[in-house]
């Protein structure tokens, strides 16, 4: 009994030893009496740490004689409030049914609400009957409305096809709506400007303080930049063109160097007098390539290779004599 009725505990905290005790007793806070044994103390960097006891014992339970009470109280009130009702009752079932069948005022209130209800139902029907006969009259010419854009949306498309007269006022507009709406929180500029290669090719520049973080390890992700660049393009305005999507002069500096070992290694294949295979490079730089060689009449390239490894190969043209 002693051990129900009275808990010692120790926790880090005093609140913790008290929720410790409480549950241990299964009781709630008001049904005991709480005395602090030792606040504890968290000492120094953990060195000197004392836990908090508390004793928590249960209070008499002379209360629940007490509880007994308001319910004994609470039926009273209860057989006055039934009282009222019981007269009420009463006074109209004797009073209603003699007063129903016996008047005829009992026909008039089902007319009453019918009348109402007709009225109304009879007079809206009326009332919109002729708007919407005068809409129709407007609806006549909306049909003439709708048959104009179509004309309007199939002229742009028009020189389209005609691939010796591209709009490039309207690629250039819509190439820098596009810029803006991608990078039009970041700190750039766009440059705008077309070069003839093997197809007319729209360059456009990216410069400015975050240029270079466009850019990315192996320059993939302004490889994906500029295919998502073309892709929302060439949906807005198509043709036979192409899109170059340049940050921070990367690929110009790129296409530089490009040149440069294409020249030295159409050189060495000369020299040597062997086949040089230079690295797996994507099909863009491979066609760089290509182009750049073109017109060297000592040497002729291949690409060989299938997938990531697929390469460009440089033959002097005296070994095939």
């Amino acid at each position: 009994m002693e051990t129900e009725e009275r808990v010692d505990s120790a926790a880090p905290t005093v609140e913790e030893a008290i929720i410790l005790g409480l549950a241990r007793l299964g009781a709630t806070r008001d049904e005991v009496e709480i005395q602090v044994l030792d606040a504890g103390s968290r000492g120094f960097l953990g060195l000197g740490a004392r836990e908090a006891q508390v004793r928590l014992i249960l209070r008499p339970a002379a209360p629940a004689s007490e509880t007994p009470v308001p319910p004994s109280v609470s039926p009273a009130p209860v057989p006055s409030l039934p009282v009222p009702p019981a007269p009420v009752v009463p006074v109209p079932e004797p009073v209603a049914p003699p007063v129903m069948p016996v008047a005829s005022p009992v026909t008039p209130p089902p007319q009453a609400p019918s009348q109402p209800a007709a009225a109304p139902v009879a007079a809206r029907p009326s009332a919109p009957r002729p708007h919407p006969a005068a809409r129709p009259g407007q609806r006549k010419p909306r049909p003439k409305l709708e048959t104009t854009p179509p004309p309007t949306r199939a002229e742009p498309q028009e020189p389209v096809p005609d691939l010796s007269g591209l709009d490039r006022a309207l690629i250039e507009r819509v190439t820098l709506e596009v810029a803006q709406q991608l990078f039009g929180s970041l700190r750039l500029h766009f440059v705008l400007n077309w070069r003839q290669e093997e197809r007319p090719t729209l360059w456009l520049s990216l410069r400015g303080g975050d240029a270079e973080e466009l850019v990315g390890p192996g320059a993939r992700t302004l490889d994906e930049l500029q295919y998502l660049v073309r892709l929302l393009v060439h949906r807005l305005a198509d043709g036979n063109y192409n899109l170059v999507v340049d940050a921070d002069g990367y690929r110009e500096r790129r296409r530089s160097n490009l040149e440069a070992m294409a020249r030295k290694a159409a050189d060495r294949a000369v020299q040597s007098g062997r086949t040089v295979r230079l690295r797996s490079m994507p099909a863009s730089e491979r066609r760089l390539i290509h182009m750049t060689l073109q017109a060297d009449p000592r040497v002729q390239t291949e690409s060989i290779g299938t997938g990531h490894d697929r390469a460009v190969t440089i033959i002097p043209r005296s070994k095939e004599r």
